[in-house]
């Protein structure tokens, strides 16, 4: 058995084109120093292949979840130098209209509002016993904003994403989290929950599956403005604290001579067939 204290964490930084040791000099450790950095440049998807088969295997003890997205939101957090990318769950992220107490209170409110709608529309025990479950797919349905980050299993659908504006350009980032056990995998250790939807959703539902759907969130939950941040300004709850590697894709156009496909919006959204998308549909409408 190898003890936590010996483990090497491998990461890609911008200041190298190979995977390096994150404790070597001027290389940025995993989490917000990764985040503050400029993206890792891949221009090439079989070379993007490769870079994630060296983070999964030189990163044994961890389980990496991907979320692609057509640009690298950042902000500056309190008591940290420049700025950081916010992979911040949407209930979370500040808009700057109004007093952020009343603006997280207001969402909170009508997060809860629309967990009873989903009761009422959907017939699924695990819905009605278990919060975090109604929570991910009002979040994965875009219903409402919640405590909880989209992300996947799945490179394909996360690529898909990331090129889905641009189909020359876009931002990956792979999150670590201990290896997941089953619909709901609660970590103590790194103070943090997944919640599988292609586990815990049957098969009519479709988006979850197409998707490879996971959400992330904190453990304990954030499910009030009370626990939101952990008393640590904006810099908790923001996701980017996870990440091993913050990719910029580019010269993506080029990458279907290499056999890139991206996967249709038809596939990723099939909401003309999929039932549950259809029994939630003018859900988010409701005041």
């Amino acid at each position: 058995m190898k003890t936590l204290s010996t483990d090497v964490s491998m990461v890609f930084a911008h200041t190298h084109d190979h995977i390096v040791n994150a404790d070597a000099p001027g290389v940025p450790r995993p989490g917000l120093q990764i985040s503050a950095k400029p993206g890792h440049v891949v221009s090439s998807y079989v070379d993007l292949l490769s870079k994630i088969a060296a983070l999964q295997y030189h990163n044994p003890r961890f389980r990496f979840l991907f979320r692609g997205q057509s640009r690298d939101h950042v902000l500056n957090l309190q008591g940290q130098p420049g700025v950081h990318s916010s992979l911040y769950p949407s209930i979370l992220r500040p808009s700057g209209t109004k007093d952020r107490r009343s603006e997280l209170r207001d969402r909170f409110t009508r997060l809860s509002c629309l967990e009873d709608e989903l009761k009422k529309r959907l017939v699924a025990e695990e819905i009605h016993h278990d919060r975090i479950i109604r929570w991910a797919i009002l979040q994965h349905y875009e219903t409402v904003p919640t405590p909880l980050l989209d992300v996947t299993l799945s490179l394909q659908v996360a690529v898909s994403f990331a090129l889905a504006e641009d189909p020359s350009a876009g931002y990956l980032f792979a999150l670590a989290v201990p290896h997941l056990s089953g619909p709901v995998s609660v970590s103590i250790e790194s103070q943090t929950q997944v919640i599988d939807l292609s586990q815990a959703c049957p098969p009519e539902a479709l988006r979850p599956h197409f998707q490879s759907g996971l959400l992330i969130g904190d453990y304990p939950v954030v499910g009030a403005v009370d626990t939101s941040h952990g008393g640590r300004g904006l810099i908790g709850n923001n996701f980017a604290c996870r990440l091993f590697a913050k990719f910029h894709l580019t010269n993506c156009v080029s990458w279907a001579k290499e056999g890139w496909v991206p996967t249709s919006p038809d596939i990723l959204f099939p909401n003309k067939i999929d039932t549950w998308h259809l029994a939630l549909d003018g859900l988010a409408a409701i005041p």
